[in-house]
């Protein structure tokens, strides 16, 4: 493995350089050489420790990959050819979409082999890279699949299966060239969207998939009811318990997210704060600008508008389509109604 450390001259570097590094990397070490496969015997060991106690034990893992940058041992890159990886279908930004809407991908700019990537309305990387960078996810996802598969076969080895609560899930989605952009950091569907799976024993349907429209603050209260301790009475978000056993019942219409744009990397250096709503059918963003200072969102900057149904890669905004503005505006009373109480957009 190359382990080669130099400080960023980039000032807008990702999290101000402490990532800064190359952007792939493979050795022939073992999983426990590199930092997650060590994390996994730890939490292993650590299971071992806890189970000896006579009390109920809460343990959370968070694993690095498939985080930039995409190191991993290289038997997982030997699953993949590179030259046969499908590329992202729609390398372009949405069309009609407003200007702070799309990240700077300014996390590849972490990466000394890529501190020259620019913003996607003004450029993209090489497919050479781009499929660098893809068998370098791919690896990535492969590797943290093995470790996570190690440790549930720990689990089941120490007996703990049938009365231990699992999930797993992502804090954000990712993109891999999908409108002409890398990494997260949008309202888009692509990152905003996680995989989700809940393990509650003599709850969940096995193997069953649901599609109802959740949110990771729903977590917390879900496994507090799993587990029989009272919700707290501040919980944003509601127990997804029902589900568990019932993937088909109806559920909530909505989620909600929002991310900020910082001027440091929109391109017209203003500062925006942007509200999404996702329905069964349409995703929705108000674009507002933004006092950071007073935590206050001001003037409707942008609108985006995206039919799920019709447009599930959000390749085309038809926010502007004159059919669509009473859609628009039932659209805009709901995201300011139906946000949770607790966190009400102040537009």
């Amino acid at each position: 493995m190359v382990r080669e450390q130099r400080l960023s001259k980039n000032p807008n570097a990702y999290a101000d350089g402490w990532a800064y590094g190359r952007s792939t990397e493979s050795s022939e070490a073992p999983d426990n050489a590199f930092y997650d496969g060590a994390q996994t015997e730890l939490a292993i060991d650590t299971l071992k420790r806890l189970k000896g106690r006579d009390e109920p034990f809460f343990l959370a893992l968070g694993y690095y990959r498939p985080h930039l940058p995409f190191v991993a041992p290289k038997k997982y890159w030997d699953i993949y050819d590179r030259d046969k990886l499908s590329l992202a279908n729609n390398p372009f930004l949405p069309r009609n979409s407003p200007v702070m809407a799309m990240n700077s991908a300014y996390e590849l700019k972490g990466c000394y082999d890529l501190e020259d990537t620019k913003h996607p309305a003004m450029g993209q990387l090489s497919e050479k890279t781009a499929r660098r960078l893809k068998h370098g996810y791919m690896a990535s996802v492969s590797y943290v699949d093995a470790c996570f598969g190690r440790l549930m076969e720990g689990l089941d080895d120490l007996g703990l299966s049938e009365n231990t609560i699992v999930v797993v899930w992502g804090d954000h989605g990712w993109k891999l060239g999908e409108h002409g952009s890398w990494c997260k950091q949008t309202n888009y569907d692509i990152d905003v969207r996680v995989p989700l799976m809940i393990y509650a024993p003599g709850v969940s349907a096995p193997g069953a998939n649901c599609e109802r429209l959740v949110e990771l603050v729903d977590l917390y209260p879900t496994v507090c009811d799993v587990a029989g301790i009272t919700i707290p009475d501040n919980m944003e978000g509601s127990s997804l318990k029902p589900l568990l056993s019932d993937p088909e019942m109806e559920w909530k219409p909505a989620a909600f997210s929002q991310f900020h744009r910082n001027p440091r990397v929109s391109p017209d250096k203003k500062r925006y704060m942007g509200y999404s709503m996702v329905t069964e059918r349409y995703h929705y963003v108000e674009w507002h600008f933004w006092d950071h200072v007073a935590g206050v969102a001001s003037d409707l900057a942008a609108i985006e508008l995206y039919d799920l149904q019709l447009d599930p890669d959000e390749n085309t905004n038809i926010a502007d389509e004159t059919k669509y503005q009473p859609l628009v505006d039932s659209l805009s009373n709901r995201l300011k109604t139906e946000w949770p109480k607790s966190v009400t957009p102040k537009i």
